[in-house]
């Protein structure tokens, strides 16, 4: 009998113990992932960034993003407006010229480029213990495989999602403010 009683509390104990444990791996593998990623940018890390954004994807979803945007932005011209059938020529010119650079900056080496040149790498914090432990207080999940944090530039928020790819999470997309284009070309 009394076998059998410690046999069943062995069983509850597991049973509570393993579900938090899972838990606490997931949430932990997103925390470090973020992390990770803090780093590659903080020590202009090449091989992290490889490891911890997932490349083609961020291209991808950025060249639709501004090539949707940039689009939108120039039909909007008066200028553009006036070109009629040569306009569909020129935004689709334009749209080439976007892949390009997005191509050429977005992947490991342009990353480093861009941050080695970049006037604004003083601000981000050094990653240690506590910006691992309190990357949790930023991150927002959306769904079991996604969450996104948002990181503030000039008073705006830009999102950074990552999406999970087994116990690894990788940044898949970054949203820049809607009026990105309206600072570039003034009116």
């Amino acid at each position: 009998m009394k076998k059998e009683k410690k046999n069943s509390y062995k069983k509850i104990i597991l049973s509570i113990t393993v579900p938090v444990l899972l838990v606490l791996i997931y949430i932990f593998s997103a925390m470090y992932s973020f992390h990770q990623v803090h780093k590659s940018f903080y020590y202009n890390n090449k091989h992290l960034s490889k490891n911890y954004i997932e490349w083609d994807e961020l291209k991808n979803n950025f060249k639709d993003y501004f090539n949707v945007n940039f689009l939108k932005e120039m039909t909007n011209e008066k200028e553009f407006k006036e070109l009629s059938e040569f306009g569909v020529l020129v935004a689709g010119l334009a749209g080439t010229f976007v892949d390009r650079i997005i191509d050429t900056y977005i992947n490991p080496e342009g990353l480093s480029l861009l941050l080695e040149k970049s006037e604004k790498k003083s601000d981000i914090p050094k990653p240690n213990f506590a910006t691992l432990i309190g990357g949790i207080l930023i991150m927002e999940f959306d769904d079991l495989n996604s969450f996104h944090v948002n990181i503030e530039n000039d008073g705006e928020k830009i999102p950074i999602h990552f999406y999970r790819f087994g116990t690894k999470w990788k940044v898949t997309k970054i949203e820049f403010p809607k009026d990105i284009f309206k600072d570039m070309y003034p009116k």
